[in-house]
């Protein structure tokens, strides 16, 4: 009987034990996947992507002015004032249409004087034909002859007279006034009514409308080395407040000393600075009924480039350290408690870009899992979620 309960006694106590050494594993089992998941929680959290294969894709933008190809500026050349401005700024003129003119009261009273003068001759030269024939009558041969040659003297000097006061008329004439020298359209009116001509500039600008407008912008080798002279290039023009297509003849091409003032950069970096300064001025002829001068210019060229052997990789995965650059990709680990991710740097060594992408030849593959993306600063082993 005393053995019977001893022996259960004993069985009890086993089960006790066995179920709080269960109990025991598995709350140390839960503590640890909790501390481990909690610890998981406070790692760096990183965004990551894959390299692709593709063609790398460069976009240029640059920005101009419309000029014209034929343009004149216009001024009376003795300075005379200006009585009337006949057109504005804008307005479409035939060759040949008055757009000012003059009036100088001085040179209207020079004319007056000689006239006045050529009169008085004309009038000393019927006294002289009249000497003339009385000589004659009178039979007195020498006042003939004396007559006669005061007569022909008068005579050239009346010529000479009519010459200047007609050189005199003549060019008060086409001084009075400006007229378009072609077809064309006003682009600039500084003449203002009573001033002298020139007060501020030339009197009124005309644009040659036959002739067409152009645009110079300066373009990187990159992207210019593809272009050729008398080729079409698409452009955008911003007239009236719509950006309207425009087909573009390439008139000219030369080198560039450097980036001028005008021109857009190249969005997105990549070049050395030598390749900065290298580039080419583009001139571009535009033949548009619409268009007008001053008008913005929009260009866009674009490139694509095989890219070969490498592979593309976002512009933020890449890293530098000195002369070099580098990836950081993700090395997957597994443990009993499951997998980790630890972070590996991977030099490289790169091709092109085009500001968002970059082509990297060497270093990292096709498959690697490459952080583009972290909550915080990374080292080379640090352990990451992704």
């Amino acid at each position: 009987m005393a053995t019977g309960f001893t022996e259960a006694l004993d069985a009890r106590k086993k089960r006790n034990i066995a179920w709080l050494s269960g109990l025991f594993f598995s709350l140390l089992l839960f503590l640890t996947l909790a501390s481990n998941t909690l610890l998981t929680l406070h790692l760096p959290k990183v965004r990551i992507e894959q390299g692709r294969e593709g063609a790398l894709v460069t976009t240029w933008r640059g920005t101009a002015r419309l000029m014209p190809r034929q343009h004149i500026d216009l001024s009376n050349k003795t300075e005379w004032f200006i009585k009337k401005v006949h057109v504005k700024e804008g307005d479409r003129v035939a060759k040949g249409q008055t757009l000012i003119t003059y009036e100088n009261p001085a040179a209207a009273q020079e004319i007056l004087d000689e006239q006045a003068g050529l009169a008085q001759q004309r009038l000393s030269l019927v006294d002289l034909q009249d000497a003339y024939i009385e000589a004659v009558q009178n039979n007195d041969e020498i006042q003939a002859r004396r007559s006669k040659r005061e007569l022909k003297s008068a005579q050239l000097a009346i010529g000479v007279q009519e010459r200047k006061l007609s050189t005199m008329q003549s060019e008060a004439m086409d001084r009075r006034r400006i007229v378009a020298p072609f077809d064309g359209v006003v682009t600039q009116v500084r003449a203002t009514p009573q001033l002298p001509s020139g007060s501020g500039g030339p009197d009124i600008s005309v644009a040659s409308r036959q002739q067409g407008y152009q645009f110079e912008i300066v373009i990187p080798d990159a992207m210019a080395v593809t272009l050729r002279t008398g080729e079409k290039m698409n452009v955008q023009i911003e007239h009236e407040g719509e950006s309207i297509p425009v087909e573009g003849i390439i008139a000219d091409i030369r080198p560039a000393a450097g980036v001028d003032e005008g021109t857009s950069p190249q969005e997105g970096g990549g070049g050395s600075a030598s390749q900065a300064t290298s580039s080419q001025r583009v001139v571009v002829k535009i033949q548009h009924p619409d268009v007008q001068g001053n008008e913005l210019v929009s260009v866009e060229l674009t490139r694509s480039a095989k890219s070969g052997e490498g592979m593309l990789v976002p512009n933020e995965a890449i890293h530098q350290e000195g002369k070099g650059s580098y990836v950081l990709v993700i090395e997957e680990r597994s443990g009993p408690l499951g997998n980790t991710f630890i972070v590996r740097k991977a030099p490289v060594r790169l091709g092109g870009t085009n500001g968002q992408e970059t082509l990297v030849l060497q270093g990292a593959y096709m498959n690697d899992q490459i952080i583009v993306e972290s909550s915080e600063p990374l080292t080379e082993g640090q352990r990451v979620r992704i």
